[in-house]
């Protein structure tokens, strides 16, 4: 077998699964999945491109990609990933800076997302490592200045490669965060941003109450919402619990505790009460383990719970 029929081969794989990424994975296929993904750095860099090619092709309309098809149905590739090779192909040639960098250009650009109970790791340009878990989108523009990401949602696990010169900067929609080397975590909800630090030192600017401008430190953590900023000791050593499949809770209202749970599965949960969305919630769970959780609840907190299909509905007891 020729190494350009290996290649070949190893984009097909790499096409497969992010076909059926689109299309939602079982449980089975996720650990599959994820068994392929991490078997070998190169699957993740060609699956990293497949997902770059399909956000090329959604610049094309219809004609366009039909009269790329056309011309390379003899190479038999089947027909959307024909189109997007030559769609690669073009636009590799315009601007190739932008999503595979060399060590002379820091130019980089990328987005990543990842669907419910699907976690990612990547290695990327600078050296830098990312991971991303359940329903976390994010993107990526590193210049010769900084290397700037955008956590637009879910929460991202980010171990930085030291460069005094380019700062890595996370933004979301309540917080500036700049880091020269370290390993954090940022969880991004719809009603604060959550920084922890696993080891170094992040700094940290609310951008909605300008006057908070406080720097972390490893074992510290910060709660960014509308009433502002809340920082607490922490573990360090649970900052990337997440990765290993474990939810920890330190005090949190049950109502964040089932969000955890709904990275991981498709679950409608139903609060009958305002006062049981604010229970306070302490503990450490398996992310996968749905049921176990349901069932341990009323021995922990005065609630009951009814389950029909997917919608859980928790009242008091």
């Amino acid at each position: 077998m020729t190494r350009h029929q290996t290649a070949v081969q190893l984009q097909q794989q790499a096409n497969y699964w992010h076909e059926l990424q689109r299309t939602g994975l079982n449980e089975q296929q996720q650990q599959a999945f994820l068994h392929w993904l991490n078997e070998h750095p190169e699957h993740h860099a060609v699956y990293q491109q497949s997902q770059q090619v399909d956000q090329l092709l959604a610049q094309f309309d219809n004609m366009q990609t039909a009269a790329i098809n056309s011309s390379v149905k003899h190479f038999g590739f089947s027909k959307v990933w024909a189109i997007a090779a030559c769609v690669a192909i073009l636009m590799i040639s315009l601007t190739s800076y932008q999503f595979w960098p060399s060590s002379n250009n820091p130019n980089f650009n990328a987005q990543y997302r990842s669907a419910r109970a699907e976690q990612l790791d990547f290695v990327l340009p600078d050296g830098s490592k990312l991971s991303l878990d359940a329903q976390t989108q994010l993107a990526l523009e590193f210049d010769t200045n900084q290397r700037l990401t955008h956590l637009k949602q879910g929460r991202a696990l980010f171990d930085i490669a030291k460069n005094p010169q380019r700062p890595f900067i996370v933004n979301t929609d309540r917080a500036n965060i700049t880091v020269l080397g370290t390993r954090f975590s940022v969880d991004n909800k719809s009603n604060s941003t959550r920084i922890s630090v696993e080891h170094g030192r992040v700094k940290v600017q609310s951008t909605r109450h300008s006057h908070h401008l406080i720097e972390l430190i490893q074992g510290q953590q910060a709660v960014l919402n509308d009433q502002g900023v809340d920082v607490h000791s922490m573990n360090p050593k649970l900052v990337g619990a997440w990765r290993n499949g474990r939810l920890v809770f330190n005090n949190v209202p049950l109502i964040e505790a089932c969000a955890e749970f709904n990275r991981y599965h498709d679950a409608d949960f139903k609060f009958t009460d305002f006062s049981v969305n604010n229970m306070m919630l302490s503990g450490t769970f398996t992310a996968s383990e749905l049921d176990n959780f349901l069932a341990l609840l009323p021995h922990v907190l005065p609630v009951k719970i009814e389950k029909n299909n997917n919608q859980i509905v928790i009242s008091k007891s």
